[in-house]
C-alpha cells in the first residue's frame, strides 16, 4: 500500500462505521481591495491527498461494509490558468492523489446529500459526519470551515457533527519512515544553508542580510521554502524571542542567534544555533552557553517514550534552575522564568508547530525539537540551542547532529 493510501486507511479505522468525512483544502485570504494572500493549504488535505489546489475537498464515506473516498476539485479552466498559473485536471488530480473517483466541486453537495439525507440507504444510514471545527480554514471567501458546518447541520439535522483534526493529528504525530526522511533532507539542507550564512557573517554586516543570504541560498538547494520566517537576532536582540526587525549591525563582542529551517516536500526544519561574531566566546558567553548546551543535551538523553512534553519542559525548569543557583547567575528558583521563558519542545512535520496533542506520551515515530536557552537582557546574551530528534523504541535518534554545537567546534570552525 502507498504512502497516500495508507494514510487514508488509517483514517478509515478510526472512523465509526455509518460516518462521513469532510476535508478541505482551504482556499486563499484576501489581502486588500485586488488581491490574496498565497494560498497555503490545509495540512491536514495534503497529508491525505499530496495534493495543493485550493477549493479542493476529500470526502471519505465509511458506509455499512464499504469505505468510498472521492476528491472533489474545481472544473479545469485554461483562462483561470493563464491569470494564476497551473490549474491541475482530473486525470492529472487522480495521479497526484492516487484517488480513482475526482469528480468536479458542483457535485460535492449531491454526493453528500445522497449520503446522508434522511432515509437514504446509498451507503446504509450515515449517523455521524466529521469536518474540521477549526474557525480560521476559510472554505469559500468570506466562508469558514465553520460556516459550511453550521450550512450542513441546519440542511441534516439528525446526524451528529465531530471534529475531524484530532483524528487526523492522531496519525500525523507519528511519522512514517518517509517522513522521516523527508525531514531530514529538510534538517540536511538547513546545515547547508547555515554554513553558508557563517561564511558571510562578520561584523558590521545587518541582520537581515544573513537572513536573506540563507533564503536565496535555497532557492539554490531544489529551490527550497523557508520553513517559517528566518529569525538572526544579535545581541540582545537575541533575548527577543519572535524578533521581528532585523535591522540591526553585527558587533565584534556580541552572539549571533539563528533560529530557521527550510522544507523538503512539504517537512519542515527548525534548527537553534548561537554563535560569536568574533568567532570565540568570551568567559561570560562561554558559561552561559555551556548550561544551555547541557541542558540541551541533558533533555535529549531524558527524551523517551512515555513521557510527555510538560515532563521535558518540568526537567528543563529544574535542570535551570539547579544550574543558574550553582553558577551564581540566579539568586531565587522563582527567578528561572525570568531568563528562561518558552516551552523546551514541540511536534516537528508539515508545520514547524506540528499538530499534535501535548498531553499525550511521547511514542515511536514522533518527530519533536529540543530548544533550551536562556536570555540575560541585563547582558546582551541570548542563547538558544534546537535540534530535531526523533524517538525511537531504543531511545532517541538526534536527525540534526551534522550541525555543531561545542564551543571548541564552534570555534574551530569559525577560525
Amino acid at each position: 500500500m502507498s504512502e497516500l493510501s495508507n494514510r487514508r486507511q488509517k483514517l478509515f479505522d478510526l472512523l465509526p462505521e455509518g460516518s462521513l468525512a469532510i476535508v478541505h483544502s482551504g482556499v486563499s485570504k484576501i489581502a486588500s481591495e485586488d488581491e490574496l494572500y498565497p494560498f497555503k493549504v490545509n495540512n491536514d488535505f495534503f497529508y491525505l491527498t499530496g495534493f495543493r489546489q485550493e477549493n479542493s475537498v476529500l470526502l471519505l464515506v465509511k458506509g455499512i461494509g464499504e469505505e468510498k473516498a472521492y476528491l472533489f476539485i474545481d472544473e479545469y479552466s485554461e483562462l483561470k490558468e493563464k491569470w494564476t498559473g497551473k490549474r491541475f485536471t482530473m486525470g492529472e488530480a487522480a495521479v497526484i492523489s492516487e484517488l480513482k473517483n475526482v469528480l468536479i466541486n458542483g457535485t460535492l453537495d449531491s454526493k453528500i446529500d445522497l449520503a446522508i439525507q434522511k432515509g437514504s440507504l446509498h451507503f446504509g444510514e450515515i449517523k455521524t459526519v466529521f469536518i474540521d471545527h477549526r474557525a480560521a480554514l476559510h472554505v469559500r471567501e468570506n466562508f469558514t470551515v465553520q460556516d459550511e458546518k453550521e450550512r450542513l447541520r441546519n440542511l441534516y439535522p439528525h446526524v451528529e457533527f465531530k471534529d475531524i483534526h484530532p483524528l487526523i493529528t492522531e496519525l500525523r504525530m507519528v511519522k512514517s519512515k518517509y517522513e522521516v526522511a523527508c525531514i531530514q533532507e529538510a534538517i540536511n539542507l538547513t546545515t547547508l544553508g547555515i554554513n553558508k550564512i557563517l561564511n558571510e557573517m562578520k561584523s558590521g554586516r545587518r541582520e537581515y542580510e544573513l537572513a536573506d543570504i540563507f533564503e536565496f541560498y535555497g532557492r539554490e538547494l531544489e529551490r527550497a521554502e523557508l520553513a517559517f520566517s528566518t529569525i538572526i537576532a544579535g545581541g540582545a536582540n537575541a533575548t527577543i524571542l519572535h524578533y521581528p526587525s532585523q535591522m540591526d549591525l553585527l558587533k565584534e563582542k556580541d552572539l549571533v542567534l539563528f533560529d530557521l529551517g527550510y522544507t523538503h516536500r512539504g517537512y519542515c526544519a527548525d534548527i537553534s544555533r548561537t554563535y560569536p561574531v568574533s568567532g570565540r566566546f568570551s568567559d561570560l558567553q562561554k558559561k552561559i552557553y555551556e548550561i544551555v548546551l547541557l541542558c540541551n543535551k541533558a533533555v535529549i538523553e531524558y527524551a523517551r517514550i512515555g513521557l510527555t512534553i510538560a515532563d521535558l519542559q518540568n526537567f528543563t525548569l529544574e535542570f535551570f534552575t539547579n544550574e543558574l543557583t550553582r553558577q551564581g547567575l540566579m539568586k531565587k528558583d522563582e527567578d528561572v522564568k525570568k531568563y528562561y521563558y518558552h516551552n523546551v519542545s514541540h511536534h516537528l512535520g508539515l508545520d514547524t508547530h506540528d499538530a499534535a496533542d501535548r498531553f499525550k506520551p511521547l511514542e515511536s515515530g514522533n518527530v519533536i525539537t529540543v530548544e533550551p536557552g536562556l536570555y540575560f537582557e541585563e547582558y546582551g546574551i541570548g542563547i538558544r540551542i534546537e535540534d530535531d530528534i526523533l524517538i525511537t523504541n531504543d531511545g532517541v535518534e538526534v536527525l540534526s547532529r551534522n550541525i555543531k554545537k561545542d564551543i571548541a567546534d564552534i570555534e574551530k570552525m569559525l577560525r
